[in-house]
Formats: C-alpha cells, structure tokens, sequence
C-alpha cells in the first residue's frame, strides 16, 4: 500500500516543472510581486514560503544583484528559484561561490535555462521511473556541479515524500 501511494506522489511530483527564461515575465516587478511569482514557480517543490525578508537578505550577502529602484527583473526571478532550491541542501555561501563561478562563464539566462531543463528532465525521469545519475569526469566542472545539486535537491524532495508516508 504504501509503495502505491510513494508512486504515486513522485508521480504527482513529477509533473512539476520550473519555468524556462523566457516563460519569465519581461517586465520589471516590485518585491511583493516577486515573491509571489517566486512562490508560485516553487509551490510543490519546498516546504516553506519565500518571503521579501528572505530576498532582502539574499540582495544583502550580495547572492541576488540589488534591484533597480525597487524593481526586480527577470535576473533576480531566476536567481530566487535557484537559490530558493539549493539553500535547502546547501549554505547561502556556497550558493553564493557557486553563483559567481557560473556569472563569470555562462550568460545568466543560458545558465539558468541548463539548470531548469536539467531539473525538469530529472523531475521527469522520476515520474516515468527512468531515473537515473550519469555523469562524466570529463564534464565541465561548472556543469557537472550543477548535475550534482539539482540530484541533491530532487534527493531530498523524494526523501522527504517517503518520510510523509510513514508518518
């Protein structure tokens, strides 16, 4: 019984997906509006809310680039799921290292757009029971971090489904 109903919510799980660059708004949004939008994307896939104190704090430590006059673009929507997601396995200065490597190699709407299409497709494979965690020593060590996080996060999301269960 209980494994029917594991299938069944990693199915369910499955389904979810982030958006890609440009699915993001094109216009510039103030903090409320960010937060939602943020809790939006990321509503099935964390167990708490983003709130403006949060980003605030991320602009601060210096993880998401300041806004300009208040208005948040769509740099920082993508920064605030990616960050959003990783900070559940990883601390705010490693994100923040890992964020700096990437900006100094990849335009930021090809490195989030990796990060997205390599989530859903491991999202996906879940769902389908096709999931697996290939990688290469070859791979470019930027590329093959991200491989490792978003296993991570997708990892703790399905450990903590299977802990739900039991209870």
């Amino acid at each position: 019984m209980e494994n029917t109903n594991l299938e069944s919510q990693l199915r369910q799980l499955s389904k979810n997906r982030l958006p890609l660059w440009h699915e993001f708004p094109d216009f510039e949004l103030y903090m409320d509006q960010l937060v939602s939008l943020g809790n939006r994307y990321l509503k099935n896939l964390q167990g708490t809310e983003i709130t403006a104190s949060m980003v605030n704090s991320y602009v601060k430590k210096g993880l998401m680039h300041r806004p300009n006059k208040k208005k948040y673009d769509t740099a920082n929507v993508a920064e605030l799921v990616v960050i959003s997601l990783l900070k559940a396995i990883y601390s705010l200065e490693t994100i923040k290292k890992g964020l700096q490597s990437v900006a100094k190699n990849t335009q930021t709407d090809e490195s989030y757009n990796y990060f997205a299409q390599l989530f859903n497709k491991t999202l996906a494979e879940i769902g389908d029971n096709s999931f697996s965690f290939k990688f290469d020593y070859q791979d470019d060590l930027i590329l093959l971090t991200e491989k490792f996080a978003v296993h991570a996060v997708i990892y703790k999301i399905v450990g903590e489904k299977m802990v739900s269960l039991q209870n």
